[in-house]
């Protein structure tokens, strides 16, 4: 039997293929159907109905022809791939999706942008408040961005890091966080949550007796996702910043 040649009726696409073939993984539904006598349809020619996507099928065949996933490059239905080999149950090519799956996720980066105001009156940056903003990422994320985000001295300030150190850079101007933040949204970041809190306390040391010190933290996180063969290289503004630094 494992020789012979038979006709399969899948979602309504024929397929000719051998019993040995369909036999290739004997633990799989496929196995159970042909080798442990599983009970099956026939479609009005005799051929074996199996009523599942017919197109998808194709892979699934060619993965029990040569043992390898074989997919064209632009394909975009591994959802439903997936679904397919979850369903004829054959261990081999659902971990061989997965691990495509796993080859094609980029890889998500994360920064912060962390804004502290205090002063008797912290709501809003004004004479009467101090602020100071952190930008936090890892050295080489960082590098990515063009002066205009970190600054134009940040280049020689994170050359003296190692590239996967996560690192807190001050920024400076105002209002640095919002312009910065406007600078990512453009760069194709998204910013994910934005925190507030706050504190008080009494300040004693004031020349003018006890005042009441106010504390707002502002923290933004924001992500990219990079591509999987898309390269972390430091922007090219940083790279003469850092030539002329070194003439």
């Amino acid at each position: 039997m494992s020789k012979s040649v038979l006709t399969l009726n899948v979602g309504g696409v024929l397929y000719t293929t051998t019993t040995a073939t369909l036999l290739k993984f004997p633990e799989s539904m496929l196995g159970s159907l042909l080798g442990r006598g599983m009970p099956s349809t026939k479609d009005a020619n005799g051929h074996l109905f199996i009523d599942r996507d017919g197109h998808t099928f194709r892979h699934i065949l060619n993965f029990l022809r040569c043992s390898q996933l074989c997919l064209p490059a632009n394909f975009k239905e591994l959802d439903l791939l997936s679904a397919e080999a979850d369903f004829y149950q054959i261990s081999p090519l659902i971990d061989a999706i997965n691990d495509l799956r796993d080859k094609r996720k980029g890889h998500t980066f994360y920064l912060e942008i962390i804004e502290v105001r205090t002063g008797s009156t912290a709501t809003m940056p004004t004479c009467n408040s101090r602020v100071k903003t952190i930008l936090l990422g890892r050295t080489d994320i960082l590098l990515t961005l063009p002066p205009v985000v970190i600054g134009s001295d940040s280049s020689e300030r994170l050359s003296c890091k190692e590239p996967y150190e996560y690192t807190e850079l001050e920024l400076f101007g105002s209002p640095v966080r919002l312009r910065v933040g406007e600078e990512l949204h453009n760069l194709g970041w998204t910013l994910i949550s934005s925190d507030l809190s706050t504190s008080s306390g009494f300040d004693n040391k004031s020349q003018i007796g006890m005042s009441l010190i106010i504390e707002h933290t502002f923290r933004d996180r924001w992500c990219r996702e990079f591509a999987p063969d898309e390269p972390i290289k430091i922007n090219p503004n940083h790279t003469m910043l850092l030539e002329d630094a070194n003439v």
